[in-house]
């Protein structure tokens, strides 16, 4: 009987503390990386819900990883990005990782763009920087790829954002505006402007890429390969089209 009564109280103390104990605290979500951009929208936007917004939280999130974009400068970020200030920017042409060379390029690219001239009192047929020559031209700051193509124009002025040049364009203190297509078109519906027209052909285009600090070079292979899974199982084009769709082409 004291066998039995030991035992019984044994199970009582066992149990009181097992109902003590505190419950399991669920593991910290995982620290955000951190990517920097210097994009608008429908590329990304305060708001969140630009098509690499979207698109970024999505892929990251199959990893089971959180992503922050921040918006910088277009130089700044990729100072900051370069330097491990920061995890990563969001998308720059292949080969900028020659002049930052602690950025890592994920092979797969994330989206195409299209830089187009955008005018409001001239028409003419974009064929490269000679047809730019006559014409006083406005870019944003720290765009590699424009600030190396185009040369010769009667003058160059670079702005820091996207509003800046089209008041410009607006106000006719330049004739001439390049920037991607899709934010173009965003400022001129955006800001209610009248008689800014598109210029045809683009004035260069490819392709974008994300791009990492090398402290994760282990990721670039693993984003890789979900990318191209997102693009095949459509997850990418349905993201695009469902943002894309606000902005008439």
């Amino acid at each position: 009987m004291r066998t039995l009564l030991t035992c019984f109280a044994l199970s009582l103390c066992l149990a009181g503390r097992a109902a003590a104990a505190p419950a399991a605290i669920p593991p910290p979500p995982p620290t955000a990386l951190v990517l920097n951009t210097s994009f608008f929208a429908p590329v990304t936007s305060p708001e969140r819900d630009g098509v690499l917004d979207l698109f970024y939280a999505e892929l990251f999130g199959r990893l089971g990883l959180r992503v922050e974009i921040q918006a910088s400068s277009a130089e700044r970020g990729l100072l900051n990005a370069n330097s491990g200030v920061d995890d990563g920017d969001v998308s720059r042409v292949a080969g900028i990782e020659r002049d930052y060379p602690n950025l890592l390029r994920v092979p797969e690219p994330v989206m195409a763009y299209q830089m187009v001239a955008f005018s409001r009192r001239h028409d003419f047929a974009v064929a490269g920087a000679a047809s730019l020559a006559p014409y006083d031209v406005g870019i944003l700051t720290g765009w590699k790829i424009l600030e190396r193509n185009i040369v010769g124009s009667r003058s160059l002025q670079k702005l820091e954002t996207g509003r800046q040049l089209f008041a410009m364009l607006d106000k006719d203190r330049i004739d001439v505006a390049v920037i991607e297509k899709l934010e173009g078109l965003h400022f001129i519906q955006s800001m209610g402007l009248r008689g800014v027209r598109q210029l045809r052909p683009a004035f260069v285009e490819g392709d974008w890429f994300l791009y990492l600090h090398r402290r994760h070079a282990a990721l670039v292979p693993l984003l890789a390969a979900e990318i191209r899974r997102m693009k095949a199982d459509g997850s990418h084009q349905r993201i695009f089209d469902g943002v894309l769709r606000r902005y008439p082409q």
